[in-house]
């Protein structure tokens, strides 16, 4: 039997598999290495639990394993052979057998019978003591294990988790706290795990279709539907990240979705309302209701309604949440912009008002009012902040390599929440002139003047865009957000740009097959540039003939 000895050969001899001449206390093969004999072998060895009570360094030294291995009794330096032999003796040969039984020299211990081994006195072991018992790993053990090695695995890539948002490493601790059983503990614990295993999947290079697991995402949303229907208000964080989580897992991998899909953007909003603007605004809160508020806005804008957060006490309630935190300074600014930026869907509902009705002076004013406002704060912020971010190195110009020709300087970001705080500005500066020209064009229809500079500072910050993407492409395919800038910059270009921006966002979107908004043309691009600026209808269909021929925008 393997392990048994055979001799008395010393430790170096059977490391080496020589003869030994067992000639202590130093034998001749020891002699001649200049090794230290270990002499002697015993003439029994002890198993238990599968661990020998000994094992050689690579020197032919023994070494005690009870370091190494903990959950090993400490037979090796506490019982003999001889006063095992003693103490056997005394023992009928049932109850000898019973716990333990003998291989040729090899005694291996039971466990589960060495609380009979009352005739052992001189082992003065405590059995709980000795054998401590590993503490089990539960599933959410497993899970937390498993995401907190997974915000670390990719770092610095487009992989990296950490992409989707500061809220993914305080999961961990909100999948701990409370009931663990409870619906709430339960959904949040699902979806992670779908959208660890959809990432996993991804990465190893498997087909997309089989990314996103179809039992454990089906497991997840009636998981989510309890939770949501749990009335307790204390369990609203949990419900709320798990809401976010599967709104950004269906966004990356569910290709089957649909243009313009978004399946949970009306509960974050039913969610949080539920909690209203009182409700206390922790960590997780904060950093879940901003990284959804996109998506909430959206959903805003394809229902034709104003913002439910863009009122006195939500903004006000917001501002202090975000004042007291103790985020970095980046993201305070950026959950800043988002606060401001609220009044999105009220500027698109104006403009729609417009389109249908041209000559609407009251409607056009109120939408200059609006829009002019966000456009100051806006303004400010691009002197203030994003200065002082630019004079700090944060952001800096480097040389073009991905497309000099249209432009030598390109934009580098010291991390991933200035890039997104940078172009989520741009982007809005955008939209906000966009606006600005529709309230124009009626107030103001032979003055040029207005509508050259509305464009003039569209072309602005869609330049912006275009210059930061050299450095976006790196955070592909998790930055998929991003692709909104580029959809509402593709107006501002030439034909030159035009054709640079639709191919960053086919290469933004080359991971996704298909790509729920399917092939990115001019036709599609402007179709939902238009649709969010509310220059065109949103169409309840997924047929793309309705953008091809410019009547509305897929949803």
């Amino acid at each position: 039997m393997v392990g048994v000895p055979k001799s008395k050969r010393c430790t170096f001899c059977k490391t080496r598999k020589t003869k030994c001449d067992e000639n202590w206390p130093t034998c001749g093969t020891c002699a001649r290495a200049g090794k230290i004999c270990s002499g002697a072998r015993s003439t029994f060895k002890f198993v238990v639990n599968g661990s020998h009570n000994e094992i050689p360094d690579d020197g032919g030294h023994i070494i005690d394993n009870l370091a190494s291995n903990p959950n090993r009794l400490p037979f090796a330096n506490t019982l003999t052979s001889t006063s095992m032999s003693a103490n056997s003796n005394t023992n009928s040969p049932r109850t000898d057998r019973d716990r333990r039984r003998r291989i040729g020299e090899i005694i291996v211990l039971h466990p589960k019978n060495m609380a009979t081994m009352t005739n052992l006195d001189n082992l003065n072991l405590s059995l709980s003591r000795a054998i401590p018992k590993p503490l089990p790993w539960n599933p959410p053990d497993q899970l937390i294990a498993h995401l907190i090695a997974s915000l670390d695995i990719a770092r610095g890539t487009g992989h990296d988790l950490r992409i989707l948002g500061p809220f993914l490493p305080l999961i961990p601790q909100h999948l701990t706290s409370g009931c663990g059983s409870g619906s709430h503990n339960v959904a949040l614990a699902h979806a992670v795990e779908l959208l660890l295993g959809a990432w996993t999947n991804s990465r190893r290079g498997l087909p997309s279709h089989t990314w996103l697991d179809l039992r454990t995402y089906n497991r997840a949303l009636r998981s989510l539907q309890a939770a949501l229907d749990d009335s307790n208000e204390e369990h609203l964080n949990n419900t709320l990240a798990a809401l976010c989580v599967l709104q950004k897992t269906e966004v990356l991998y569910d290709f089957a979705r649909g243009s313009n899909q978004e399946n949970h953007a009306a509960g974050l909003i039913a969610v949080i309302n539920r909690g209203g603007p009182a409700q206390p605004k922790t960590g997780m809160t904060l950093h879940v209701m901003f990284e959804s508020l996109f998506h909430m806005l959206q959903e805003d804008i394809r229902q034709s309604r104003d913002s439910g957060f863009h009122t006195p006490e939500w903004m006000a309630a917001l501002h202090e949440a975000i004042d007291e935190s103790d985020l970095s300074p980046v993201l305070k600014e950026s959950y800043r912009l988002w606060v401001e930026v609220t009044a999105w869907p009220g500027l698109v509902r104006l403009v729609r008002a417009l389109r249908r009705n041209p000559d609407d002076t009251a409607t056009a004013t109120e939408l200059r009012l609006r829009a002019s406002s966000l456009a100051e704060k806006l303004r400010y912020q691009n002197e203030t902040i994003l200065a002082s971010l630019l004079e700090s190195g944060a952001i800096t110009q480097t040389p073009n390599l991905v497309r000099p020709d249209l432009f030598a300087k390109c934009y580098s970001f010291a991390n991933f929440p200035t890039a997104k705080l940078f172009c989520s500005h741009a982007m809005f500066n955008i939209i906000t002139y966009r606006c600005l020209q529709e309230a124009n064009r009626v107030l103001e229809r032979k003055d040029a003047n207005a509508a050259m500079f509305a464009e003039k500072q569209a072309k602005k910050y869609s330049r912006r865009i275009w210059m930061a993407y050299p450095w976006l492409r790196h955070q592909t395919p998790l930055a998929v957000d991003f692709t909104a800038s580029l959809l509402f910059s593709y107006e501002s270009g030439n034909e030159e740009e035009r054709a640079f921006c639709s191919a960053c966002l086919r290469e933004m979107d080359s991971s996704r097959h298909p790509p729920p908004i399917g092939e990115w043309v001019e036709a599609t691009i402007t179709a939902n540039a238009k649709a969010y600026s509310g220059r065109l209808p949103f169409v309840k269909t997924q047929n793309p003939k309705v953008e091809y021929d410019g009547i509305g925008c897929r949803s």
